[in-house]
C-alpha cells in the first residue's frame, strides 16, 4: 500500500513539474511577448484542421521575413488569426489561408499586422487554458493543489506525533 501512495505522489509531482511551467509560460505569453518575443494563441476555430487543431495553443515570434507557406498570427479587427501565408504580394503585403478552407482570405495581411511566425504549438492545451480562465477553472486550479498538499502535511504531521509518542512510551517502559 506505502509502494502504491509513493507511485501516485511521484506521478502527480512529475505531471505537475511539466503542466506547470508550460500552463505559467503560456499564460504569461498570452499576455505580454516579453519571454523571448514569443506570445501563444488559443486557437478557437477549425481553419487550420488538420494541421493544427481546435483548442492547440499557438506560440508565435517576429521574423525579419515571411515567406509562402509560414503560419502566421495576425491581427484581424479586435481578433487575432492563425492561417497560412498562400501568397507574397511583395515584402509587406500577405495572402493567408486556413488549411482547411477552400478559397484564400479575402484581405491580404500587411506586415504591419503581423504578431508573430509559429515557433511551435500545443495541440489542445488551450482547452486547458481556456477552462483554467474560467471561475470552475481557476479555483480548483488553486483549491486542489492547496487541500492536496495541506492533506499530505497534515499526514506526516500526524505520523512524526506518533513517532514521537511511541518513543516516549518506549522511553518510559524502558526505564521501568
Amino acid at each position: 500500500m506505502k509502494l502504491i501512495k509513493k507511485i501516485i505522489l511521484i506521478k502527480l509531482t512529475i505531471a505537475v513539474l511539466i503542466i506547470l511551467p508550460i500552463v505559467v509560460f503560456t499564460f504569461i505569453t498570452s499576455k505580454t511577448n516579453a519571454i523571448l518575443g514569443i506570445q501563444s494563441f488559443v486557437v478557437l476555430s477549425g481553419s487550420m484542421e488538420p494541421n493544427v487543431s481546435t483548442g492547440s495553443v499557438i506560440y508565435a515570434k517576429p521574423v525579419q521575413n515571411y515567406s509562402k507557406g509560414d503560419i502566421i498570427a495576425f491581427k484581424q479587427a479586435d481578433r487575432t488569426v492563425t492561417h497560412r501565408i498562400v501568397d507574397v504580394k511583395d515584402t509587406k503585403t500577405f495572402v493567408t489561408k486556413g488549411d482547411a478552407n477552400t478559397i484564400a482570405d479575402n484581405d491580404p495581411v500587411s506586415s504591419d499586422k503581423i504578431i508573430g511566425k509559429q515557433v511551435f504549438f500545443l495541440p489542445y492545451v488551450g482547452r486547458l487554458i481556456i477552462f483554467l480562465k474560467t471561475p470552475q477553472g481557476f479555483f480548483p486550479l488553486i483549491i486542489f493543489p492547496i487541500t492536496v498538499f495541506i492533506v499530505l502535511e497534515f499526514w506526516n504531521l500526524k505520523k512524526e506525533i506518533e513517532k514521537q509518542v511511541e518513543k516516549k512510551l518506549l522511553s518510559r517502559i524502558n526505564t521501568t
